[in-house]
Parts: C-alpha cells; sequence; structure tokens
C-alpha cells in the first residue's frame, strides 16, 4: 500500500465521521432546537460548514482510484450485494420488531432502483458510466480537460449561486451529473499534478478559508431571515467545491511515513461505507439518535461535545458490525466459490469487464 494511498484512507474515516456526526445534528434534531446566537448553534454550524465536504471528497476518492483504471465489474457486485445486505437485513429485524410496510420490503430489496439509500444509488449510476469517463479524460489535452471542468463548474455550480436554479439538472448536488464532475475533477487531480509537500499546508488552509466563509455566509444568511441562502451549505456550491479540492489536494500531499497504525487505518476505511449503510437506513436512522437522547440534550451547554462524542460511538459500532460482516462474507465466499453458480457469474461478468475494456 503506497503512503499517499494510507493518506487516503485516512481522509475516508475522516469524512464518514463527518457523515456520522453531522446525521446526529440533523436527523437527531439536534440543530433545529438549538436557538439562533447561543454557542452551541454557532458550533453547530460550524460542524457543518467544515464537514460539507464529506460526500464530495468520498465521489472525488471513487474517481480518482478510477479514472486510469479498467472496469472491474466484480468490484461492482460486491458493491451492490453490501447494500443489499444491510437493506434486507435492517428490514427483516424492523419487521419483526415493530412492523414494516410493503413499501418497505420493495425498498428494501431493491435499495438502489428505489434509492432506499440515495448515494449509493448515484453512486452505482456514477460506477458505470466511470469507464467512459476514464476514456475521456485520456484522450482530453492538459489545456482541453482544464477548459472542460471551468464550464462544468460554472453550469454546476456558479449558475445555481448566482440564480439558485436547476437550469442544468442539479440544484443540491446529490445529482448524478455533479458527481460525474467530481469524478473528472478528481482525475485532473490525478492526471496532472505531481505530488508536492508544498500543497499540503496551502490545501490545508484552503480549506479552512473556505469552510469559514461558508459559515460566515450561511450564519449571516440565517441572522437575516433569509434561510434560503443556506444552499452554501450545498454539496455543488462554490464554497463548498472550493474547500473539497483544497482538502483533497491536501490528502494527496500529507507527508506520511509507515508505521504500525497503517493496518489498523486500512481496515477502518475499508469498513467506512458500511457504517453509512447502517446507522442512516431510513428505517431505524431516528431510532438511533433517540436511543442516544440526542434531541433530549440539545438545548444543554454541551449538547455539541455530546453529538461528536455520539457520532464516534455509533461510528466504532458500526465499523465493528461491518468487519463481522466482511468476514462472514469470506467464511460463505469461501464455499460459493465451489458451486456452479460462482462459475456461471464469473464467466458473465467477463463479458461485461469485455464491453467496457479500454481499446
Amino acid at each position: 500500500m503506497k503512503k499517499r494511498q494510507v493518506n487516503f484512507e485516512l481522509l475516508r474515516i475522516l469524512c464518514m465521521y463527518m457523515i456520522v456526526v453531522g446525521h446526529c445534528l440533523f436527523h437527531g434534531r439536534v440543530t433545529a432546537k438549538l436557538g439562533y446566537g447561543t454557542t452551541n448553534f454557532f458550533l453547530s454550524y460550524l460542524i457543518q460548514s467544515f464537514s460539507v465536504v464529506h460526500v464530495n471528497c468520498f465521489v472525488m476518492l471513487a474517481g480518482y482510484f478510477s479514472i486510469d483504471r479498467e472496469f472491474r465489474s466484480v468490484r461492482l457486485l460486491r458493491f451492490w450485494r453490501q447494500v443489499v445486505f444491510y437493506s434486507v437485513t435492517i428490514c427483516l429485524i424492523c419487521a419483526f420488531c415493530f412492523g414494516v410496510s410493503g413499501r418497505d420490503v420493495r425498498m428494501a430489496v431493491l435499495p438502489v432502483s428505489t434509492q432506499n439509500y440515495w448515494f449509493a444509488s448515484v453512486y452505482m449510476g456514477m460506477s458505470l458510466l466511470m469507464p467512459f469517463i476514464g476514456m475521456l479524460a485520456g484522450k482530453l489535452s492538459k489545456r482541453q480537460y482544464q477548459y472542460l471542468l471551468i464550464l462544468l463548474t460554472i453550469f454546476l455550480s456558479v449558475n445555481h449561486m448566482l440564480f439558485q436554479v436547476d437550469a442544468y439538472g442539479i440544484y443540491c448536488g446529490r445529482e448524478l451529473s455533479w458527481f460525474l464532475f467530481l469524478a473528472l475533477l478528481a482525475g485532473y487531480i490525478k492526471l496532472h499534478t505531481k505530488q508536492d509537500r508544498r500543497y499540503f499546508w496551502r490545501g490545508l488552509c484552503g480549506y479552512v478559508f473556505s469552510c469559514l466563509l461558508i459559515l460566515a455566509s450561511v450564519y449571516i444568511s440565517i441572522g437575516l431571515h433569509q434561510e434560503d441562502n443556506g444552499y452554501f451549505l450545498n454539496y455543488n456550491s462554490p464554497l463548498a467545491l472550493a474547500a473539497t479540492g483544497a482538502l483533497f489536494l491536501c490528502a494527496k500531499n500529507m507527508p506520511w511515513k509507515e508505521s504500525r497504525l497503517d493496518n489498523i487505518i486500512l481496515k477502518t476505511a475499508g469498513a467506512a461505507f458500511g457504517v453509512y449503510l447502517i446507522h442512516d437506513n431510513y428505517l431505524i436512522r431516528y431510532l438511533v439518535w433517540d436511543a442516544f437522547r440526542a434531541s433530549k440534550v440539545a438545548r444543554t451547554h454541551w449538547a455539541v461535545l455530546y453529538t461528536v462524542a455520539v457520532g464516534a460511538v455509533v461510528y466504532a459500532v458500526c465499523t465493528c458490525l461491518e468487519l463481522l460482516r466482511q468476514k462472514l462474507f469470506d467464511v460463505f465466499k469461501n464455499r460459493y466459490q465451489k458451486t456452479i453458480f460462482y462459475k456461471k457469474e464469473q464467466e458473465f461478468l467477463d463479458r461485461v469487464d469485455r464491453i467496457f475494456a479500454r481499446q
């Protein structure tokens, strides 16, 4: 494992922790109960402003490692199985405990098509299109690539900031077009930038500065009762994009020496997506935070600190559950590979890979 890859795995862990804490603030109904001007209100939006990069960075990580790599359908199948496993398992547990509807069953069985997890649905679409994105990136000159990114930034980010309309099929940065743009941006960083430790500090400063601007814009707009101006917290806002690019460059150029922590980092990062699938399933997302009484402590002096701590606990528990799932899958995989179904599956995957193979 290369050093810079460990750096990116640290970024993956950080972003997933940001997601968990953000869900605690939102789904735990903490921010909704905080009064404007209070210390906790400020700290809540401080966390949200510095966390606005989490989904963007996750997508860029996928784009970075896929842009010049051959498509392997087995990776997508593995992703789909993980999503379905948690979707169906959580639905079965909920059905046993308090009952579910027919719609819940349908969403559990078809989690990608029904957007049981919105990120998984969009990510699946991006993954299927990544071979073509990689072919495009490989044929563009550096200058052509730059022009393409500038145009897409104007269409998908700046235009929305100025007019707050989805003129180009994008509104808050949860759309397929935005994910593809981020993949192209990550591809440019990989193909046309060199490793330079100076960019670690520049990236870090750019990230902090951009996030502080986000905080100021959102905080002031809410104070002026113009809450719609909170679009700066959208994933596709120009400031969020600037913060994302800066943090990604920071992680790419982070000085890192091999240590005993590397294996722990890699295992923890490998379980990150499972953390999302477990704690943010729509059937239990509110139950998770109610179990920790997140909304009950919203008006206490230590509400935000409690949220940060609870986020760490949920992250740790979900990580352990995902690592357990991985071990169970490894056991069944050894048995499954001896069946005729596995042989047929591999033949089908090989045919798919040949379709997407680069000439």
